[in-house]
């Protein structure tokens, strides 16, 4: 078996894993066209490029449902052309091991791991599969990925949402930080940003998504986040309060999940040269928890953004 990072998912109340290098994008819901290929839902105007979607449920024999707008798409780089997988939400990135195909399963492209993740290693060979057989595998309860916990699932008391928070992170300049997803749009591998002349130098450019122009941030320039060695900002988290949007450059993402406030310290004196008006603390002594309303306000993004 091979270790690698993976994508980890549910489908119908089963954990699901896709090889992080097959992910081209995440994003939430959107509108679907009727006309669709065999076993598929239709498409979706994806930047002006037309893709098909596929329900994961019915691809792996599972119960199926309609469209719903808590759905997430996968963009995959399946070949010969990238499809959508949707799925019914989404857990977090993982490294994993990823297993060949040993026909332990009637799914080409699929395999059942002993802890009874569905890890799909080949999405362009399942959706391809002309008969699908349900898996034979014991009913489930709704599972996580190792070290995610299922959002709302920790415990079953009223004021659950008032001592944690749902928080998604990233490596930045060789640090780890995160923000809570309240305010994340979407996350996706950005393709181009096109410079904008005589904006501030933390403004890396402009780019669309979904038809939208955003501004582009390099939050370690804003923020006065050292770089330390090589990065790959190819990553761009799109952040809004209702009022501002706009993307934020990252190395990778790593991980979503919970956090309780409980967890949350005050960041120690010289610790980072983050201001503290875009800090919430400090959490397992060294994830940085950045305050996306004090960034969403600051004055200076107003910059190629209007509010309504």
């Amino acid at each position: 078996m091979n270790r690698s990072h993976l994508l980890f998912f549910t489908v119908a109340g089963r954990t699901c894993a896709l090889p992080l290098a097959a992910v081209r994008q995440v994003v939430g819901m959107a509108a679907l066209s009727p006309e669709s290929r065999d076993g598929g839902d239709g498409t979706v105007n994806l930047h002006g490029e037309t893709i098909p979607v596929y329900p994961v449920r019915d691809l792996l024999g599972l119960p199926g449902r309609p469209p719903l707008p808590t759905d997430v798409l996968i963009i995959t780089h399946a070949r010969p052309d990238c499809m959508a997988l949707r799925v019914d939400g989404v857990q977090g990135v993982r490294e994993g091991s990823l297993p060949a195909d040993d026909g332990t399963t009637s799914h080409p492209g699929v395999h059942l791991a002993g802890d009874g993740t569905i890890i799909i290693h080949d999405p362009g060979a399942l959706c391809a599969a002309e008969e699908r057989e349900r898996f034979s595998i014991p009913p489930a309860g709704e599972e996580t990925a190792p070290g995610i916990e299922r959002r709302g699932a920790m415990e079953d008391k009223e004021d659950h949402a008032a001592v944690t928070s749902d928080i998604l992170t990233f490596r930045l300049a060789g640090r780890e930080y995160a923000i809570e997803t309240r305010y994340i749009r979407e996350v996706f591998i950005i393709r181009e940003i096109t410079p904008v002349p005589g904006v501030p130098d933390f403004i890396a450019g402009i780019c669309a998504v979904r038809g939208e122009i955003i501004s582009v941030v390099d939050l370690a320039r804003i923020l006065s986040i050292p770089k330390q060695g090589l990065t790959d900002l190819n990553r761009v988290i799109v952040l809004s309060d209702g009022k501002m949007t706009f993307g934020i450059l990252a190395d990778y993402i790593t991980d979503i999940g919970t956090i309780s406030r409980d967890d949350i310290a005050p960041a120690e004196p010289g610790m980072t040269p983050i201001g503290e008006q875009y800090l919430l603390g400090v959490a397992e002594g060294s994830l940085i928890l950045l305050d996306a309303a004090a960034i969403l306000a600051d004055p200076r993004m107003l910059v190629h953004q209007t509010r309504q």
